[in-house]
Formats: structure tokens, sequence, C-alpha cells
């Protein structure tokens, strides 16, 4: 019976975690990202064999894969990505891309939250309003948040990440 609902448990309990330390402190530590890992492929290994375990290995390859770029542009922190990769072992590789493409989602709709929750929706929309007029006239196009603007802001995204993985369990189901 735990062998069926294993995945889900351990994903509550870290993500509970993660989101609430990445709330207080913009970071999620190693010894979560790491041990989660850990405990997925020890999970897979023991409820699926050598096969459970190389599904594991290919989901957390493609959590990483997934949100790596993001980070080498400094759009993601590290954290983030490690917590993508431990969530990809549990959830296999299918799991996983559908986890970062709802985390994608969930992510843009809580950033919007945050956003406007610190006052940011009215320079977000200017923001992006000009950089409309600027790919219709042909001209570089990004337009980073000015200093002290909301959007410029730290935005905790483990609470994004949770939102995706879980949807991914929920979807796959």
């Amino acid at each position: 019976m735990i062998e069926a609902y294993w995945p889900q448990t351990l994903l509550t309990v870290a993500f509970a975690i993660a989101v609430a330390i990445d709330l207080r402190s913009h970071r999620i530590p190693n010894w979560l990202t790491f041990g989660l890992l850990a405990l997925a492929l020890i999970g897979s290994l023991m409820v699926g064999a050598w096969p459970g375990l190389l599904i594991s290995l290919g989901g957390a390859t493609v959590g990483l894969v997934c949100f790596l770029p993001l980070h080498i542009f400094g759009a993601m922190g590290a954290g983030d990505v490690k917590l993508m990769a431990a969530a990809g072992a549990v959830l296999g590789p299918q799991g996983a891309v559908i986890g970062a493409l709802a985390t994608v989602v969930f992510g843009g709709f809580l950033a919007l939250a945050f956003i406007g929750s610190h006052g940011g929706l009215a320079a977000l929309w200017h923001r992006y309003r000009h950089m409309a007029l600027m790919l219709a006239h042909r001209q570089p196009v990004y337009l980073a948040p000015a200093p002290g603007e909301a959007a410029s802001k730290r935005f905790p995204y483990a609470l994004a990440i949770a939102c995706g993985s879980i949807f991914s369990l929920w979807y796959l189901a």
C-alpha cells in the first residue's frame, strides 16, 4: 500500500519545507534538495528495482535540463533548479516535463500576484507595453526592471515548483 503513495508523501513533505524556507530566506538548502533526490532514488530502486532507478535518474535529468538554462541566464536561483531536478527524480521523465511546464504557468500567475501585492503592476504594464512598441519597430526588446521596482525583487519560486509538480502527479494519475 505504501508503494502507491510514497511519491505524493515525499513531495508533499519536501515541498512544505522548501516553501517555508524559501518564503523566509529566499533560499532552498542543499540538504533539502539532495536529501529529496537521495530519497527519490532509493525509493525508486526499492519499488521499481533497477528500471525504477533509471526512470528516477531520467526524471532528475529532465528536471535539471528544463531549468538549468534559466539559472545560467540569471532568471532563477540554483536552489530552484536543484529542487526541480529532485522533484523530477520522483516524477520520472514524463512527469518532470509536465511538472516543469506547469511550474512555468503557475510561476507566471504567482509572479503576477507577488508583483501586485508589492504595488508593481502599473510599472510592469508600462515596461511590457514599451517593449511591445520596441518590438514593433524592430529594436532590441528586453527592458530590465528598474531598481526598486516590484518585478526586480527576489521571487520565492519553490511554491511554483510545488504547484507544478503536484499538478503533474494529479495529471498522470
